[in-house]
């Protein structure tokens, strides 16, 4: 999937929009919007190079692998189109490209079904000991009695974050027969009924985190929820509960999910977003399981995203493709930053 960069690509030198590629996408993403645009790729810069990059750049794709502070805007005077190609925009100065007039947008459901799926994976991996199964029997161990594990079935899963991905999480959950609680940034009767027809219950955090035997983050990192699972939090959980984290890693604590851990006060943890000094940590930890963020990487949830970052680029430009003009209007759902 990455793309290398072509020989050709320049940033200006036509009368063409010019799109600059900042993490990996689809090749067949590159390859439709080099029917229209003069595209550049130039995979995670250092920020210096970036600034110089950004001089003539009209739309800037990127993923979480590269961060736009507001020396980025302030560099990017053609700018007018930030696409993050995936969820979260906390790498993304907001106010600055307010202030500059550019417009950012994510595509926040493309890898919702590819997050859910992987959070029980984690799960699984944790609750049934697989990681450190593979481990011992690569190492020529052959230990089961010290695998013992727990089934799904008949346990209470917490939801903090039934959105896209939380209601996908909530309808696995209820493939196991797990009972399923679940937390919302906002509410009202139409959530409640939503909520209701997945069969969640609607529940306060504190309760959630003291009833569940499973608590499964899936919620965006703003300021509000930096650090919602921190010491206090971890002390409401139960001694033998899982934390699941497939949000950001800014909304754990890690320094005192390793305590929670290292004393016995938590059963076990997975994170596909560990964050500094937690990854080397948490990576001494039997009982967790740590992956590199690999929540949208599947071959389907990346040929969404590319198809939905040659809709956007076109949307902005109102690009005559194929002899059919792509109207601004014909925005496909869910592809703004959700509130």
């Amino acid at each position: 999937m990455t793309v290398p960069t072509a020989p050709d690509d320049h940033l200006g030198g036509g009368p063409r929009p010019t799109v600059l590629v900042l993490d990996p996408i689809a090749d067949s993403a590159i390859r439709r919007l080099r029917e229209d645009f003069t595209v550049v790729v130039r995979l995670r810069p250092e920020p210096d190079v970036l600034r110089e990059l950004v001089g003539d750049a009209h739309v800037v794709v990127l993923r979480s692998g590269v961060r736009l502070p507001a020396a980025v805007f302030a560099a990017a005077p053609s700018l007018r189109l930030v696409i993050r190609a995936g969820v979260g925009t906390d790498n993304i100065d907001l106010v600055a490209a307010e202030l500059a007039g550019v417009r950012v947008v994510n595509i926040p459901n493309a890898s919702a079904q590819a997050v859910a799926e992987l959070a029980f994976g984690l799960l699984l991996g944790v609750v049934r000991r697989v990681a450190l199964a593979d481990r011992q029997v690569r190492d020529g161990a052959w230990r089961k009695d010290d695998l013992l594990g727990v089934e799904l079935g008949g346990r209470t899963l917490g939801i903090v974050g039934v959105g896209a991905i939380g209601s996908r999480i909530a309808r696995i959950g209820a493939g196991f027969g797990m009972r399923r609680l679940g937390t919302v940034s906002r509410s009202g009767p139409r959530r409640a009924a939503e909520l209701a027809e997945l069969g969640v219950v609607l529940t306060e955090l504190p309760e959630l985190l003291a009833t569940s035997d499973v608590v499964c983050l899936a919620l965006p990192l703003t300021e509000a929820t930096r650090g919602l699972i921190g010491a206090a939090e971890l002390a409401m959980m139960r001694r033998d509960a899982v934390l699941i984290n497939v949000a950001r890693a800014g909304v754990v604590d890690e320094d005192h999910l390793v305590d929670a851990l290292r004393e016995g006060r938590l059963g076990g943890a997975a994170t596909d977003v560990p964050a500094g000094e937690g990854r080397t940590l948490l990576r001494g930890l039997d009982n967790v399981v740590i992956t590199p963020h690999i929540g949208a990487m599947t071959v389907d949830t990346q040929e969404r995203i590319g198809q939905r970052v040659v809709e956007l680029v076109t949307e902005e430009f109102a690009v005559t493709a194929q002899g059919s003009t792509a109207a601004r209007a014909a925005v496909v759902a869910g592809g703004g930053i959700p509130g």
